[in-house]
This record gives C-alpha cells, structure tokens and sequence, in this order.
C-alpha cells in the first residue's frame, strides 16, 4: 500500500458507528436491548410484521457495549484500509454496505426457519464482507504476493469458528457478509479485469517500491 494513501472512507466509517455509539450512550446503557431497538437494531418480527426493513440498514452502526465497538473497528482498520485502496472509494463503500444487508437478511432468512429470533446489531457482517473481499487481493497475481490465499482462508476460518455454538454472536450474519463481500468484490475484479480502463485509482503496479508490508 502506497504510504500517501489515505483510507478516508474507512475512516468515514469508523466516526459514523462512534457517533452512532456516543447517541447510544445519551439515550442509556449502551448494552440495553431496548436502546438498541429504539435506534434501529434488527429484530425479525419488527422488520416482518411491521415492515420496520431501515432496521437491516440501521444496525450496522449499532453496538451492544464497549468491547462490542472496539473489537470492530480495531477489525475495520486493520481490514478496510487494504479493500478501500485496492478497490477504490465508491467500490468500497457498495462492498462494505452490500456486505452488511446480505448478513443481516441471511440471519432474518435462517430465523424464519428456526423462529429463534434475537435482537442483532453491530458491524461484523459488513467487516466480514471486507475479508471475503480479501480473497480477491490472494487471487489477483499482483497482489497475491502481499495477501497469500492460505492466510485469507485462516481469517475466514478465525472469523467464523468463534461463533459457532454462541449465542451471543449472529454467526449467520457473519457468513453472509463473507458471502456478500465475496461475490461483490469478484464481479468489481472480473469487469476490472475485463476493462483494464476501469481500475480502480491506485496504479498498485507502480506503487510496489512502496507498499507497506507490516503485518
């Protein structure tokens, strides 16, 4: 990554689930359910049978405590600065957005057939998005070399395995936002690949004398 690069979406971002936090906060205890769904938290009989549907929207920025919040952004960083410069801006934002509708509607779909509905906020489904669309920086012969297909493969894995058999984390959310941010990210590549004119704004093939490879 070239060291002028400034990921300023990601940043963009990352202030939005702040600001939304700290409204959390004026409104009472940021790990109560009920501010959670006066702010847009998704709930599938709100979303159903009240046609609440900005709920899969609006809880993306939404977040249940502290540590919630943190791990996140801390995900979001780390993750969303490489999406945003390999991809560009406004391709960034559609994977990032996409990734998290997906997630969110994958959990309603699931909890349709099992009727163990939850409450669910927070932006792991949107940065998971981010990591499948990792896959496309460990295929792509210019950039395999600084994001290898087995550690894009071990992060999904670590992504995933954590939640399974708890409760307290929307794992179905996860997995659609892999799936989401995948398959957006692929077709972005392939028209990419097809229409050399259209990449995205950093000329990585003249940026490689200064990439930042610090893991």
């Amino acid at each position: 990554m070239s060291k002028k690069f400034i990921p300023v979406l990601t940043v963009v971002f990352i202030a939005l689930n702040i600001i939304v936090f700290f409204i959390q906060i004026s409104r009472g205890d940021t790990t109560d359910v009920n501010v959670a769904l006066n702010l847009g938290a998704a709930y599938t009989p709100y979303i159903l049978e009240n046609g609440e549907w900005y709920r899969i929207f609006n809880s993306m920025f939404i977040h249940f405590g502290i540590e919630h919040l943190g791990g996140n952004m801390i995900a979001l960083i780390a993750i969303g600065q490489y999406v945003e410069w390999y991809f560009g801006k406004v391709k960034f934002v559609i994977i990032y957005i996409l990734s998290g509708l997906v997630g969110n509607l994958l959990s309603l779909g699931v909890e349709l057939i099992t009727h163990n509905y939850s409450v669910s906020a927070g932006a792991s489904g949107a940065i998971s998005g981010l990591f499948g669309a990792m896959i496309i920086l460990a295929i792509d012969p210019e950039t395999k070399h600084i994001f290898s297909l087995p550690r894009a493969i071990v992060a999904l894995v670590l992504l995933i395995v954590p939640g399974l058999g708890n409760s307290g984390i929307d794992v179905m959310a996860h997995i659609g936002g892999i799936i989401g941010g995948f398959a957006t990210a692929y077709i972005f590549y392939r028209f990419r690949k097809k229409h050399p004119s259209s990449n995205h704004p950093s000329d990585f093939s003249s940026d490689y004398s200064s990439i930042d490879r610090t893991e």
